[in-house]
């Protein structure tokens, strides 16, 4: 005959796991959206669910451990701002704009050169930038959002 002491130790085992086997397969998602990049590459970024905001990104733009400028970027947009701006990248490297507004925005270069098209809430577009200067951009849905892109040789 088994003691009741070890019965409801193994019902409580039983529970903990269960719920513990729930959480776990809670987590996670391959819930993804992709965004198709000018040079036809594919960038993908996970789309928040609905109650839920897009994962913060790490702003600034951190030189690389040997001081010189970054192989790429990424730009939030949020707060109709470009986030962090000026972004610095060496020649070949790439910049990726998230957007984190609810309102549609772009980052399109005064000049020509680059335009990511109109990103909603969520989505995100990259762009190489092969030779070095600096590219001033704007949205053009709310064109008080400017941007600047400084391409450097690399060090």
């Amino acid at each position: 005959m088994r003691s009741t002491n070890s019965t409801n130790s193994k019902s409580w085992l039983v529970a903990a796991s269960i719920l513990a086997a729930f959480a776990l397969s809670a987590c996670g998602g391959d819930d993804d959206a992709a965004s198709t990049n000018t040079d036809g590459a594919t960038a993908t970024t996970s789309e928040p669910k609905e109650g839920e905001s897009a994962p913060a990104a790490p702003s600034g733009n951190a030189p690389a451990p040997s001081g010189e400028a970054v192989r790429s970027a990424k730009v939030r947009i949020s707060g109709f701002a470009y986030d962090p701006d000026p972004v610095t990248i060496q020649v070949g490297g790439k910049v990726t704009w998230l957007n984190e507004d609810a309102e549609p925005h772009t980052a399109t270069a005064e000049d020509g050169a680059f335009d990511t098209g109109v990103l909603e809430e969520g989505k995100l577009k990259s762009e190489s930038f092969k030779e070095a200067g600096t590219f001033t951009y704007v949205c053009t849905i709310h064109p008080g959002m400017n941007g600047t892109v400084e391409v450097v040789e690399p060090g």
